[in-house]
């Protein structure tokens, strides 16, 4: 079967918002986003031991919320030809961030995992962490060595939603992935978030996940029906009980960032 990339296509609801959206949704997070436009978010990195000598690690420091700093770890392939497809990792702060990068970054991928702070469930929104996260792509994105429009996102634990709420932000990432449970605090906005997503999904079941395979990627699901005259799957569930975790991840990530077509981001930063 043909492979085809997503086209850029506008993010929005096709019609008025839905009764179950806050009603200030869009303007919400378009003010947001304009608030932090002018603060720097290219990474600063620090050399770092790879357990690998045909890797490079680094230590990561951007702006992320507020302006706020947001630590985390980069792995990259040494010796690359080309500009590499990359992955965010969003972890729950307080892991190990430096462990486990090998399984993709081995795989010629620059890999950036970054510690999430904990959901703030008295704000519906919940701004720090989806900032953070909406951030970290746009660090990735800033470095030379990385290719940004073959940009995947990776949402695990307790902050699989910020995973989420990056891809409704971002209409021009290459696949996003979710693999944790959704808070109930923000399942109104989470569900604004997957209607506005435009990029291909894999989740895991867990609560939440239901909701979020019914709404997501009207956009995505129009955009390749056009493409290819017929209905692409966009949305994919698992099991949470992987046999094989590794190769699971790295299937679905580079069957969507190895495609020919590939389109130019042109997301106002």
């Amino acid at each position: 079967m043909t492979e085809y990339d997503l086209p850029l296509v506008m993010v929005a609801p096709a019609g008025p918002p839905a009764t179950d959206e806050p009603t200030d949704f869009d303007a919400f997070w378009a003010a947001n986003l304009a608030a932090h436009r002018d603060i720097e978010v290219e990474p600063t990195l620090v050399a770092a031991g790879a357990r690998s000598r045909d890797l490079r690690a680094e230590t990561v420091t951007f702006a992320g919320f507020q302006g706020r700093p947001v630590t985390g770890w980069l792995l990259l392939p040494v010796g690359a030809a080309a500009t590499l497809p990359g992955l965010v990792e969003l972890r729950p702060a307080g892991g190990a961030a430096a462990r486990d990068l090998e399984w993709l970054a081995s795989g010629g991928y620059a890999h950036l995992v970054v510690e999430v702070p904990p959901d703030d469930l008295d704000d519906p929104y919940n701004r720090g962490a989806f900032t953070d996260a909406f951030r970290a792509v746009q660090a990735l994105r800033t470095l030379a060595s990385v290719d940004p429009s073959r940009i995947a996102v990776l949402g695990t634990g307790p902050v699989a939603a910020a995973a989420v709420a990056t891809a409704g932000l971002l209409p021009d990432l290459a696949c996003a992935l979710v693999e944790g449970d959704v808070a109930a605090a923000h399942k109104d906005s989470l569900v604004a978030f997957a209607r506005r997503a435009s990029t291909p999904l894999q989740l895991t079941q867990g609560a939440g996940a239901q909701v979020l395979q019914e709404e997501w990627g009207r956009n995505a699901a129009l955009a390749l029906s056009q493409m290819t005259g017929s209905v692409e799957r966009v949305v994919e569930c698992v099991l949470t009980a992987d046999s094989d975790l590794v190769t699971r991840r790295t299937r679905w990530i580079a069957r969507h960032t190895h495609l020919t077509n590939v389109f130019v981001p042109q997301v106002a930063y």
